[in-house]
């Protein structure tokens, strides 16, 4: 029998999120793009988690396991290295694909290397943010961007579910950085732009995105210690003194959401008005980094028909 060769590699870590990374994967796979492979990584959950018993004899679905919690980007570089396709996305346990949205997605990529093959192009796409908190939900479409200063604002483009990239372009970033127990995304995608990478954007709907509970404050201050260290101008990496303040920036934005979500209005106060002295500007967020769209009537989880966002 003749094997499918792969064009594409789903990495999907989880931990602890039985019922939503069973949502997540069963998106994946309906899909129904030739030639994807999805490698979930199950980083310690406990109890295990478990392949639906109608997915687990897929030959293209892979489970790796480790027996104890080494965090997303040990989770991420795993499944990164265990993929075989040129092509790597990633999706994040807690959000999902609607229908149809990778073979768009994919062959926009494809057609975009073939003309002109460049590793350093990010593809991203449109996502819903669906706030769990608030009940909220909205249509955001990043925009394109190669400026250092852009990636060190924050990731505007949901790299966790929407990131579409060639395998070796992680192969010149290099890894998820395992001391960040919060934000290695960021800094992955900083590294990325320090190496002269881009974001290329297909305006199509590709994620339905959840934010749910606030990390732990002590992950979020340990990540940030490590970060300005790592790009401060005695660190290894220095940033331009303009992206290091708008990083500084970023960092205090997160700060205050957490003590939001605390009710800590004081201390929200304090770290936001520090973000806004580091970069005036009359809005929360750095810098209007998207554009918002209609947001559709409902959209169903691809191999999910029971499970719709209303």
């Amino acid at each position: 029998m003749c094997q499918i060769e792969m064009r594409i590699s789903v990495v999907l870590p989880v931990l602890n999120r039985q019922a939503l990374g069973e949502r997540a994967l069963r998106s994946a796979v309906a899909q129904g793009v030739d030639g994807t492979e999805i490698i979930v990584v199950d980083d310690g959950s406990e109890p295990p988690f478990e392949l639906p018993s109608d997915i687990a004899t897929k030959a293209n679905v892979r489970l790796i396991r480790f027996d104890t919690n080494r965090g997303e980007s040990v989770a991420r570089n795993t499944g990164v290295g265990a993929a075989v396709a040129a092509w790597i996305a990633f999706l994040d346990s807690d959000d999902y694909w609607p229908a149809n949205t990778l073979q768009a997605r994919l062959e926009c990529a494809e057609l975009a290397w073939r003309n002109e093959p460049d590793r350093m192009i990010l593809y991203v796409a449109a996502f819903v943010v669906d706030n769990k908190r608030t009940g909220r939900q909205s249509l955001r479409i990043p925009r394109e961007s190669k400026s250092v200063v852009d990636f060190a604002s924050g990731c505007w483009f949901a790299p966790g579910s929407t990131s579409l990239f060639r395998k070796e372009t992680f192969d010149v970033v290099g890894p998820f950085d395992p001391m960040l127990p919060r934000l290695a995304d960021l800094d992955w995608f900083l590294r990325f732009a320090l190496q002269g990478g881009q974001v290329k954007v297909w305006d199509g709907l590709a994620a339905v995105v959840e934010t749910g509970p606030k990390p732990r404050l002590s992950a979020l201050e340990s990540s940030a210690r490590h970060l300005h260290a790592k790009y401060s101008k005695a660190g290894a990496r220095p940033l331009a003194p303009q992206s290091l303040r708008r990083l500084d920036a970023y960092l205090d934005i997160e700060r205050a959401s957490i003590f939001a979500a605390r009710g800590s209005w004081f201390k929200t106060l304090f770290y936001l008005g520090r973000s806004i002295w580091r970069v005036p500007r009359l809005t929360i967020h750095l810098e209007c980094f998207w554009h918002y769209g209609a947001l559709p009537a409902s959209i169903e989880p691809a191999g999910s028909p029971d499970l719709v966002l209303r």
